[in-house]
């Protein structure tokens, strides 16, 4: 029997969602949107919504892998499917396992993981783009001045990817800033919940054919996340 539900994902939760996806059996098909469009939530939002219309009338609940990324999918409608995606104002909860253990690393943790590191919207490309355009002495005043308010770094452990190589390749940028790394434990619960149906009002949103994502969404979203601040993203 052909599945009745499909994916839309964000490619930097690539990694984790394939593991997930590989311990339940699960076959569902894929769309994955690139992982630099976060830096442009206007960009984002298109290449979802664009995604959710190409799907067919045959798949009755598109399952959405995003966070609402800086209001990026506030606007987005269902359409002859329900969508269904997690409440979190970003995607570390996903890495982490819930918006309350997000919520404990505050607001001095920017977190990392392998798919992150590798992403066009990577804190490693951007530090590129700024030496480039500014030149490495200015270029490295102006990132202290933009990360200056972390205290450290934390690459989330998904058991996805190699963590002694990701966390040596964030300590050489990590050096130029002079913010120490740390490994911390990840839990994909979120995601597999996510794969099993199980969706619970408190952590996850459900949008009927027709209906929008709304801004009192995001809102709910990140009400638990509000006093935490930090993330993936700049």
């Amino acid at each position: 029997m052909e599945p009745d539900t499909c994916i839309v994902s964000c490619e930097t939760l690539k990694q984790e969602l394939e593991a997930v996806m590989k311990r339940r059996h699960c076959e569902y098909p894929v769309i994955w949107i690139d992982s630099g469009k976060h830096a442009w939530p206007d960009k984002l939002r298109i290449a979802v919504q664009e995604a959710i219309d190409g799907v067919s009338p045959s798949y009755k609940t598109v399952l959405l892998l995003f966070g609402f990324c800086g209001n990026a999918l506030v606007g987005i409608e269902a359409r002859n499917s329900r969508l269904v995606l997690p409440k979190a104002a970003d995607c570390i909860p996903l890495f982490i396992g819930s918006r309350e253990e997000r919520e404990a690393y505050g607001t001095g943790t920017y977190f990392f993981t392998g798919g992150y590191l590798n992403s066009g919207g990577s804190i490693a490309s951007d530090t590129n783009r700024v030496f480039q355009r500014y030149g490495e002495k200015r270029g490295l005043s102006i990132l202290k001045k933009m990360i200056g308010h972390y205290r450290d770094f934390a690459v989330i452990d998904t058991g996805t990817f190699n963590v002694p190589e990701v966390k040596a390749t964030v300590e050489r940028f990590a050096q130029l800033v002079e913010i120490p790394v740390k490994v911390i434990p990840g839990n994909l619960r979120f995601i597999d919940a996510l794969l099993a149906d199980a969706w619970p009002e408190d952590s996850f949103l459900t949008v009927k054919p027709g209906e929008k994502i709304t801004f009192e969404d995001s809102l709910n979203a990140g009400r638990a996340q509000d006093a935490a601040g930090g993330g993936g993203e700049w």
